[in-house]
């Protein structure tokens, strides 16, 4: 499957190429046959013709409709085989009252993670026919309208939102379309959704706890885009887990800052800035880990023997990078969530209550227990 990825700019849409398989999904609107010495297009109305039966026949066939005797679908399939006849992609889609489109919103920052996000769709699609529509969105969007937009005119038979919550009064408005949505990263009590299962802030905390670290720095990304998840809730999950590994709880140690290396980079400056600068950082991504082990270098702080760094992720570069970090499957979340939304097309019920994944700590040179506490 050929594909065009998204840029992160604000509204940005992109649309992702049909997907193709060695089945024939993607095939052009009408097949050629050679009739004699002469190029033909075939069409529906020679087939009708050639099998004895009218176009709305032949059209019942192509939808999968029941009401067409056994021995006259057979008859009209091996004519259709006969002629070399391939339906229109689009008109069988219109005959099904589908558009064969499904649109992905998610927020434009942090591309390495979503780009992720979007193989697993690709991966749940790639033997249908099915295309994507991608929307990119900044903070401060209107996620009113966005949805709203997605959802009007039957442009797209379902929708995915990758780490972006709709509010209660959001999801009111969309019921009325009865609009197939299901959540990636996120999770609402009224939608089906795939999420990662942990408590990365346990995790992280008992690893640097058994490597000797008590003062540990907490970066978090800012609120949703859509400010219904709040960053707080990150803050606190560490808080009660340093709280149960008795560790002290200093709230100069926890901050809210851009999701990117730079982020992590005005971090890093903040804590070293205190009278007791923590022995090891823990970043709500990646990429923010990345700015902190580049902050680090700048002031010439040794990584991990000065200061531990740990991410969350588990991107392909930061392997390249020694970058310990708490693994989450983003690309397995969604191809489960296409898979699901597909699903619910086809009217099969929803799970209840939210698919969990399992993470796992990836531990590399980026940890180690502090030179002097």
């Amino acid at each position: 499957m050929h594909t065009s990825w998204p840029t992160a700019q604000a509204g940005a849409v992109s649309v992702v190429s049909r997907a193709t398989d060695s089945a024939g999904g993607g095939t052009p609107i009408a097949a050629a046959a050679d009739l004699g010495d002469q190029l033909t297009v075939v069409t529906i109305r020679d087939v009708a013709r050639e099998a004895g039966v009218g176009i709305g026949t032949v059209s019942r066939v192509l939808s999968g409709h029941p009401a067409v005797a056994t021995e006259t679908r057979r008859r009209i399939e091996a004519t259709m085989q006969r002629l070399g006849y391939r339906p229109s992609p689009v008109a069988r889609a219109l005959s099904r009252r589908r558009t064969d489109i499904l649109e992905v919103i998610l927020p434009s920052f942090n591309p390495h993670r979503y780009v992720e996000v979007l193989r697993g769709i690709e991966e749940a699609i790639v033997a249908t026919n099915y295309a994507l529509i991608v929307r990119s969105v900044e903070r401060g969007s209107d996620p009113k309208r966005i949805l709203l937009d997605a959802g009007a005119h039957d442009r797209v038979d379902g929708i995915l939102l990758a780490s972006l919550t709709p509010t209660d009064r959001l999801l009111d408005l969309l019921a009325e379309r009865r609009m197939p949505i299901v959540l990636v990263d996120c999770t609402h009590p009224r939608l089906p959704s795939v999420i990662a299962d942990y408590d990365g802030a346990a995790v992280v905390v008992a690893h640097l706890r058994i490597l000797g670290h008590r003062r540990i720095g907490v970066l978090n990304r800012p609120d949703e885009p859509w400010g219904s998840v709040k960053a707080c809730g990150r803050s606190t999950a560490y808080r009660l887990a340093m709280e149960a590994a008795e560790l002290p709880f200093d709230p100069a140690y926890h901050l809210s800052r851009d999701d990117s290396a730079e982020g992590g980079r005005s971090a890093l400056e903040h804590f070293l800035g205190l009278p007791e600068p923590p022995t090891a950082v823990a970043a709500a991504s990646d990429m923010q880990a990345i700015g902190v082990l580049d902050g680090a270098r700048r002031h010439g702080r040794a990584v991990p023997d000065e200061i531990a760094v740990v991410g969350e992720d588990g991107i392909e570069f930061a392997s390249y990078l020694d970058l310990t970090t708490v693994r989450v499957p983003m690309r397995a979340m969604g191809c489960l969530g296409a898979r699901m939304l597909l699903g619910l097309i086809e009217g099969e019920s929803p799970p209840v209550g939210p698919l969990r994944l399992p993470v796992d700590l990836v531990v590399r040179g980026s940890t180690r227990r502090p030179s002097d506490d």
